[in-house]
């Protein structure tokens, strides 16, 4: 394996759904079971959502860039963004209590933690931020040879 597959869309939610369709292609042919490529594409679209919502400010004149790396073992997605960043550490910190239904911020980032094996946030020296999304195919899944 060992591709890369990159997609660069203006801050809209309109290219949501096209990120959600290629995640889709992408953990089924690696053999991700389908709980796992749920869990992948929920926290691909909710790093693309804090992208283009937090981090450009929905600006439509600013971009979002997923990179998904196919590895042998895992998947790893990288979205970047062009704002100016946020203290990851500190927002751990006092992270919101989840189970709030009621309030519509602060659960992206739990849900990205339980549902990915990993998840870093990088700020990045020219400006923008970097979120790295890992997961470890399970072996479970079943490989779609179309």
């Amino acid at each position: 394996m060992g591709d890369d597959i990159t997609l660069t869309f203006p801050s809209s939610y309109r290219w949501l759904n096209m990120i959600d369709l290629v995640c889709g292609e992408i953990t089924s042919e690696m053999g991700f079971s389908h709980d796992a490529l749920n869990e992948i594409s929920i926290s691909v679209i909710e790093a693309c959502t804090n992208a283009l919502e937090h981090g450009n400010n929905s600006d439509t004149g600013l971009e979002v860039r997923v990179v998904f790396h196919r590895r042998a073992d895992k998947l790893e997605v990288e979205v970047f963004d062009c704002g100016k960043g946020f203290d990851y550490q500190d927002y751990m910190n006092n992270l919101p209590d989840p189970s709030d239904i009621q309030n519509h911020r602060g659960r992206g980032i739990y849900i990205m933690c339980q549902m990915m094996d990993s998840l870093v946030f990088n700020k990045l020296p020219d400006g923008g931020m970097k979120v790295t999304l890992s997961k470890k195919i399970d072996g479970s899944g079943e490989k779609d040879d179309r």
